[in-house]
Order: structure tokens, then sequence, then C-alpha cells
């Protein structure tokens, strides 16, 4: 717990708790992918998911948000 808090305070961003929804997210839709369609484990997919689904917050993002997330996004390799 202690190491969420500091993850938290360190990336210094609003929407923290966001992105750590949506990394769980896309590793439950990988691991879906995984188990019920034979797709390999792969990490490059993973980040595909999660770009895919963080484009779609940028999408509905408040407006002084948007170029934060999208640099962020641009950002994550």
């Amino acid at each position: 717990m202690e190491m969420i808090i500091h993850s938290r305070r360190d990336f210094q961003s609003k929407v923290f708790r966001e992105i750590i929804i949506l990394v769980v997210w896309a590793i439950w839709t990988h691991r879906d992918e995984v188990i019920f369609d034979g797709v390999p484990l792969s990490l490059r997919r993973w980040r595909s998911i999660f770009k895919e689904e963080f484009r779609l917050i940028i999408y509905r993002a408040k407006p002084p948000l948007k170029l934060e997330l999208d640099d962020w996004l641009s950002s994550f390799q």
C-alpha cells in the first residue's frame, strides 16, 4: 500500500487512478485474449490494448487535460 502512495505522489498527475485502472483493464483484456482466443502472451499486445484504451480516454477528457494526457501517452514506450 505504501508503494502505491509513493508512486502516486511521484507520478504528479491528476489521472493516476485512471491510469492504474486502465493498466489493470488492459491486463484483463489481454488475459481474456490469451485464454479464450489462443493469442500468445505478449507485452507488445498489452501495450497496444493500453494505448488504444488510453486514446479513448483522451478523446473524452476535458480540454485542459487533453494536452497533458496526450504528452504522457507520447512518452509511454
